[in-house]
């Protein structure tokens, strides 16, 4: 227990380092992200294994970088979203597209080996095609997602949003990461602690027995006052911006948000079952891998930035 609080508490402080490092160099902060999304990718590859769902290797965490740098060219070039968007998809297709007619006619051979195909008894064509979709997946979930922070980061330069051009809100992006990380972290911990205070029936017994609906319950509490913390003390940072954004309109991202980050969480709890773990990976030790930390702020992130482009837009 002292442990998981050790590591509780020097991840908290890792998550405020993030933040400020956020503030003076948004880039930094970007690979910072591709880490994470490394890491996480290479976790979630490995769990699709376990669960009977292999995808090529390495192809993974090589489309995850070209996808974080050519954001990342995009941003430089000055780019609109729209651009970056039909770029990544055309990296992710190309990718897509390679792996699937390298396995099915280049490497057939290989394919022809792989002793999972023999096991399920599938054609080397529909082999191919099964393992190029599980890759797929595995550079949508979780590397495209987490691209949204990264986009969101550089909203004022993208245009994204109404307050792009206003000197006032040059730093709402961050602002924007902020509000993602106080939904969830207080979604998880108002559900943590009130679940295990109050009990009662489990929400999901088969694919996560500790989490029950009290938690669940008061966890969109957290997410709900989560959002409305972060209005009122960027509202007296930005007030400007902040003036077209009524109270319960955040109130409201909080709730929805609080609702994404717990699909996330249980997502992740259904791949880790079927997978036959308890833990994605142990970079955190006790705390488990990337993926048992962001497994909620994956699915937020992009709801998040969704969010803003409604409100602020």
């Amino acid at each position: 227990m002292k442990d998981k609080v050790k590591i509780g508490l020097l991840l908290t402080l890792a998550l405020c380092a993030m933040l400020v490092v956020d503030y003076f160099s948004t880039y930094v902060f970007d690979a910072i992200i591709l880490t994470f999304a490394l890491f996480a990718t290479v976790e979630f590859a490995r769990l699709q294994l376990k669960s009977g769902m292999p995808c090529f290797k390495w192809v993974p965490e090589i489309a995850t970088t070209l996808i974080f740098l050519t954001a990342v060219v995009g941003y430089l070039c000055s780019l609109s979203a729209i651009l970056i968007f039909v770029c990544e998809a055309v990296v992710i297709g190309l990718v897509y597209l390679t792996v699937f007619l390298g396995s099915a006619f280049v490497f057939k051979s290989d394919t022809e080996k792989d002793e999972f195909r023999q096991a399920v008894g599938m054609s080397t064509t529909r082999f191919a095609f099964f393992k190029s979709n599980n890759t797929l997946f595995a550079i949508l979930y979780p590397s495209v997602m987490l691209l949204f922070m990264s986009m969101l980061n550089h909203c004022q330069e993208l245009g994204l949003v109404g307050f792009s051009a206003n000197t006032e809100g040059s730093k709402m992006g961050l602002v924007g990461i902020i509000l993602i990380f106080a939904i969830c972290c207080l979604e998880d911990t108002f559900a943590m602690l009130f679940g295990t205070w109050i009990g009662g029936k489990k929400l999901c017994p088969k694919i996560s027995p500790k989490k029950t609906i009290s938690g669940a319950l008061f966890g969109l509490l957290g997410g709900i006052l989560g959002a409305i913390l972060v209005y009122f003390v960027a509202g007296a940072i930005y007030k400007d911006v902040f003036s077209l954004v009524a109270f319960w309109e955040f109130a409201i991202v909080g709730l929805v948000g609080a609702v994404v980050a717990e699909v996330g969480d249980i997502f992740e709890s259904a791949v880790k079952r079927k997978a036959g773990v308890k833990d994605a990976g142990d970079l955190f030790r006790s705390h488990g891998g990337v993926l048992d930390r962001l497994d909620s702020i994956i699915y937020a992130t992009p709801y998040v930035f969704v969010c803003l482009l409604f409100l602020f837009g």
